[in-house]
């Protein structure tokens, strides 16, 4: 029964476009769409037979470049092209791919002074002609020529410092050092540069509010005359959410060293401390924390507080109690001293 309740409407629907494509407003709307495919049809012919006018990316490579030449400037990866042509024609540019232009590295022309190889304008647009055929007009060539900055001194290996500006949120820490990766790139600088840069910078970052590790590609700072290898490095950045640990510390006590006969008994002798610290140092920290209690400072029966050393991933440290009680026992030994009448 569920079979046929899900086969007849299509087949009601079926019935419904055949009884459509027989009737006379069927068949009047079947005409009209085949003309409007025919039309459109000559309208794409008549269209590829008109001249067009069309930017095409030519692909450009300098072959045959010595070993100890290195390019500081950005070489263009390709050329864009204005061209008039038959649509035809532009259509296949479009439908096979367009011509690459290599360029000899012998065949740029160099200026050792100013550190520079050069292929002019005239050159350039001739080359270019030359890779299509005469039913196609070389409009224009952007670049129109080439200017490169070469260098023949070797790379120098340099530091990475990233200039960076990050504040976590009041729940949270910077856990460790910042890191950089590769935390050094190589430095190839032109001929003129009489003295290389010792060190070279990050794009400044700014960050704040951060909860969690920020890990971020960030681009050198470039400077003239000086190409970089790599132009990025990763940097990440340590953060961890901070969690609430107490623990129970000895106290010690200061200026109240027990003398032969009698001794300084503190109440109590620990108390506990609260702090906060990074979450992946809750379960195996070992640090040493100190409570001292000052006797020079005591009031009446009561010793005041303070916290000694601590580690400097504690953030929040306190104390159960301010201040603590004592008295002053005398030995077993070395009986109470009963003053003469």
């Amino acid at each position: 029964m569920a079979e046929n309740d899900h086969v007849n409407p299509l087949k009601a629907f079926s019935r419904r476009v055949r009884e459509l494509l027989h009737s006379s407003r069927g068949k009047d709307v079947i005409i009209f769409l085949l003309f409007t495919l025919v039309s459109y049809i000559f309208w794409v012919i008549m269209s590829l037979n008109d001249d067009a006018q069309r930017d095409l990316e030519v692909k450009l490579e300098i072959t045959d470049v010595p070993n100890d030449v290195f390019f500081i400037s950005d070489v263009p990866k390709s050329l864009t092209v204005n061209v008039r042509a038959k649509g035809t024609v532009i259509a296949g540019f479009y439908w096979n791919g367009t011509p690459s232009l290599k360029i000899r590295y012998d065949e740029l022309t160099a200026y050792p002074l100013k550190d520079r190889l050069a292929f002019p304008e005239q050159e350039l647009t001739a080359r270019v002609r030359s890779l299509f055929s005469s039913t196609t007009q070389v409009v224009s060539v952007r670049p129109d020529s080439l200017s490169l900055i070469y260098t023949d001194r070797p790379g120098t290996k340099v530091i990475v410092i990233p200039d960076i500006q990050v504040d976590p949120s009041p729940q949270s820490v910077i856990s460790g050092p910042i890191k950089v990766s590769p935390d050094s790139v190589t430095v190839f600088a032109a001929r003129h540069l009489a003295k290389l840069p010792a060190e070279i910078n990050t794009m400044s970052i700014s960050r704040s509010g951060l909860t969690d590790t920020l890990v971020c590609e960030v681009k050198l700072r470039p400077e003239p005359g000086v190409r970089v290898v790599p132009d990025r490095v990763t940097v990440t950045v340590p953060v961890e959410p901070l969690i609430s640990k107490t623990r129970v510390v000895p106290v010690t006590l200061l200026n109240g060293a027990s003398a032969e006969s009698h001794e300084v008994v503190l109440f109590p002798s620990q108390v506990s401390v609260s702090y906060l610290l990074p979450m992946s140092l809750y379960s195996n920290e070992s640090s040493v924390i100190s409570v001292n209690a000052d006797f020079y400072k005591r009031s009446g029966t009561k010793i005041p507080l303070f916290i000694g050393s601590y580690p400097s991933y504690y953030q929040d440290v306190s104390l159960s109690v301010d201040s603590i009680e004592y008295l002053i026992e005398q030995k077993a030994d070395f009986p109470a001293i009963v003053e003469e009448q």
